[in-house]
C-alpha cells in the first residue's frame, strides 16, 4: 500500500460549508457573547474546552431553534430532553473545532477576547441583536448567549459528558 494513503501528518481537510458559512469575525462575535453573558450571570470567563462546544450548539439549525428561550432550563435538562440533537454532537465538536480555534485566535488578535487564566473572558459588550439584523445572525447570537450563560451552572467536563463529546 502507498504510505501517502496512511499518513498520520497529513492536515486535517477543512469541510467546504465550514469554509463558507462560519467566517472567523462571525463565530468570534458568537464567542464574545457567550463569554460576557457568562460572565453577567456568573464567573467570569468561559473555560477554554467550553468555548468548543458555543458553534456546534448554536450554528446547528436544528439545534439553535430547540435551545431554550431563556436560561432557566439547564443544560442537562436540555441535554435529556433532547438526545436525538445530542446523538451527533461528538461529530459537530471535531468538525467545528478548526472553525473555533480560528475565532479564538481572532478575538485574542483584534482584542474582542481575553484570557484570565486558562478562560476566555470578553473585553466589551457585545451589541444587541436589532429588527435589522438577518434572522439567522439574531437567533445564532441569541443562542450562544443562552449557552454562555449555562456554563455558569455547570462544570465542563460534565457538559462534555452529557453531550456525548470522548465517548
Amino acid at each position: 500500500m502507498p504510505q501517502a494513503e496512511y499518513s498520520s501528518t497529513a492536515s486535517p481537510r477543512r469541510l467546504p460549508e465550514a469554509i463558507a458559512l462560519f467566517n472567523s469575525a462571525f463565530a468570534t462575535e458568537l464567542l464574545v457573547n457567550a463569554c460576557w453573558f457568562k460572565s453577567q450571570h456568573g464567573s467570569e470567563g468561559l473555560p477554554w474546552p467550553a468555548a468548543f462546544l458555543i458553534l456546534p450548539l448554536t450554528l446547528h439549525p436544528p439545534t439553535r431553534q430547540e435551545l431554550p428561550r431563556d436560561s432557566r432550563l439547564t443544560l442537562a435538562a436540555w441535554a435529556v430532553a433532547h438526545p436525538q440533537l445530542t446523538a451527533d454532537m461528538d461529530h459537530r465538536v471535531a468538525v467545528m473545532a478548526e472553525p473555533t480555534k480560528r475565532a479564538i485566535r481572532r478575538g485574542l488578535r483584534v482584542g474582542r477576547l481575553g484570557l484570565v487564566g486558562t478562560n476566555l473572558v470578553a473585553l466589551a459588550k457585545p451589541r444587541n441583536p436589532t429588527a435589522a439584523w438577518p434572522e439567522e445572525l439574531a437567533t445564532s447570537t441569541r443562542a450562544a448567549r443562552i449557552c454562555g450563560r449555562w456554563f455558569n451552572g455547570i462544570q465542563t467536563a460534565f457538559a462534555l459528558e452529557l453531550l456525548g463529546i470522548g465517548k
